[in-house]
């Protein structure tokens, strides 16, 4: 026996030296003379999870507890290799054995409580923690699980949560997981600053967290700091490459950074490893569609139906609505989604069902309800959230392109499809007439409600060099603080009646009284190509699938030019290609 625990000692020095391999042999040795020594599975199992094999690892150090079921380290082992399995109910049994044995472990409470958290069961983790802390008040892992358990109690619980994380980085400012944590909570509040200086701490204690990592790569991302993000999810995955959500993340950046076929590889890669991943869906979705290869997009594009944007949205319970599944006479209730500028886009689709002599009934936000009711085929128009019945069908609107199989060449782009009231258009004609030609329409940026509105939107400051056009007169058809935009630009040199456009449907009497409107990519900008009027679109680097790549016309509307951004943030470029134009054109 002696001979035994002097080969353990020296077992044990390897291990701890970290010479896994040679002490995994000693360990193996001594269980070949001694197969039931309780210490040497236990701690083979050890070398085993410290090598990454859980499986083996458990079956060890349960036949050490099979030996000796009283040394509560085993079972306080067993936990922490069940809980890097992600068996966390199974982990609190193993836990709950080790403090019937040693009640007054704070170490061993706190972890149970970290892996009732995990379980889902925070009443109870909430209760171990506070025992742990009464055993041990300055333990930092019983603070941060305390914390945890907390936070599932919302937002009754939140501030005590948020105190918590504080007193267990401040006891272990090396606990990652508190750092991480208060990251989460400050971007939560859009603390974004305060967020990333966490998870830069959280980094710097544990580097390669994948968690860290990946949520400092989404802030950069949101900056538009495109490359610093990248290298975040790369170290994210440099440590854990079957993460799907960093790959997904990833691959959102190099498709704004207009590395398409990288962003595609992302994308897949991701959905290898989360098939049922909606987001990734979607967003692969976004880059084929920019591509032009729409047929592969369309089915992908339905899986915005399962993220968290969508899946909450109302919805007619009536069957969906596809080329086979009706007969002449019936009728589809048409539902808008998404932005002001889509329904205008997608509304042209009303036309085809109507053509297989179908009843339809579109329902659109308020703002479009009259403009709507003009709509060549439509049936009837119904604000959005308004009760619908005695329809047969139901479909979204932007499902509409995917069930009819549009492709680049079948995009239906006959202009115009949106009309406006005579009376209304005589009226502004009347008084446009007043003013010098050419009357240009301007409006510069779009809805701040959009996810990439600070990329698609310039503001007023790059178009200063369109407003010196001599004899143009400049019409605002600038909705949300546009009178406040030229207030505080101190220009006179925009006629502003925005005051006077209610809803779309008196934006439209107006633009069908101007010689060209210029936009960047808004609804205003979609409403003119709808009514068949010349438009000249400015464009990011990157712009919305709908406008592709590379080409300065666009199939869904016949009358409109485009003008790209050559670099990410260039609008003067695109600007000065835009003024030559008009100058050329209608100068």
């Amino acid at each position: 026996m002696a001979e035994a625990l002097d080969a353990l000692s020296r077992a044990i020095a390897r291990h701890q030296a970290g010479d896994l391999d040679a002490a995994e042999r000693a360990y193996r040795t001594i269980l070949d003379d001694h197969p039931d020594h309780a210490d040497a599975l236990h701690l083979l199992g050890l070398v085993r999870h410290q090598k990454g094999d859980d499986a083996a690892a458990t079956d060890h150090i349960r036949r050490a507890i099979a030996v000796d079921e009283r040394t509560a380290m085993y079972h306080a082992n067993l936990g922490r290799v069940l809980m890097a399995q992600g068996r966390a109910a199974d982990a609190a049994d193993a836990y709950r054995e080790a403090v019937a044995l040693t009640p007054d472990d704070a170490a061993v409470h706190s972890d149970m409580a970290a892996a009732l958290v995990t379980a889902g069961d925070c009443d109870a983790a909430r209760s171990r923690a506070r025992l742990a802390l009464e055993l041990a008040p300055d333990l930092a892992p019983a603070h941060l699980n305390l914390g945890l358990a907390l936070q599932a109690g919302g937002a009754t619980a939140a501030a005590e949560a948020e105190a918590c994380f504080r007193r267990a980085a401040e006891l272990d400012p090396g606990l990652a997981d508190a750092h991480q944590a208060l990251g989460q909570i400050h971007q939560a509040r859009g603390e974004d600053d305060a967020a990333m200086e966490c998870y830069r701490q959280a980094i710097q204690a544990r580097p390669g967290m994948v968690e860290a990592h990946c949520n400092l790569g989404n802030i950069l991302r949101e900056r538009l700091d495109l490359t610093a993000a990248v290298v975040q999810y790369d170290a994210a995955l440099a440590g854990a490459p079957d993460v799907a959500a960093v790959h997904a993340n990833k691959g959102v950046t190099l498709h704004e950074m207009g590395r398409f076929d990288d962003a595609l590889n992302c994308y897949e890669r991701a959905q290898a490893l989360d098939p049922d991943d909606a987001e990734c869906r979607r967003n692969q979705a976004m880059t084929l569609l920019l591509l032009g290869r729409f047929n592969e997009a369309w089915p992908a594009y339905e899986a915005r139906w399962r993220t968290a944007r969508f899946r909450n949205e109302a919805r007619s319970p009536k069957p969906r609505w596809s080329p086979t599944a009706s007969e002449p006479g019936a009728t589809v209730l048409v539902q808008a989604e998404q932005g002001l500028g889509d329904t205008i886009q997608f509304a042209r689709y009303v036309g085809l069902l109507a053509a297989k002599d179908l009843h339809v009934t579109l329902e659109c936000p308020a703002p479009l309800v009259r403009l709507m009711r003009s709509l060549d085929g439509v049936t009837q128009v119904i604000e959005q959230g308004t009760r619908s019945s005695g329809h047969d069908f139901q479909i979204p609107l932007m499902s509409l392109p995917g069930a009819f199989e549009t492709d680049l060449a079948t995009i239906p782009a006959d202009v115009p499809y949106l009309g406006v009231s005579e009376a209304e258009a005589a009226g502004w004609r009347r008084r446009l007439k007043t003013l010098p030609g050419p009357r240009i329409g301007i409006v510069w940026k779009g809805s701040p409600g959009h996810p990439r509105d600070s990329v698609r939107s310039p503001g007023l400051t790059p178009f200063l060099p369109l407003l010196d056009f001599p004899r143009a007169t400049f019409v605002s058809l600038q909705k949300d603080g546009g009178d406040k935009d030229l207030t505080a630009l101190g220009t006179d040199a925009v006629v502003d009646p925005s005051a006077e456009l209610d809803d779309f449907a008196a934006t439209a009497a107006l633009v069908q009284g101007l010689d060209l409107v210029v936009a960047c990519d808004t609804a205003v900008g979609h409403l003119a190509g709808a009514l068949g009027r010349p438009v000249a679109m400015l464009l990011p680097h990157v712009p919305e699938w709908r406008w592709l790549l590379e080409r300065d016309d666009t199939p869904w509307y016949p009358t409109m030019r485009l003008f790209r951004q050559t670099a990410p943030g260039d609008w003067a470029g695109a600007v000065q290609k835009m003024t030559q134009y008009i100058r050329r054109h209608w100068l």
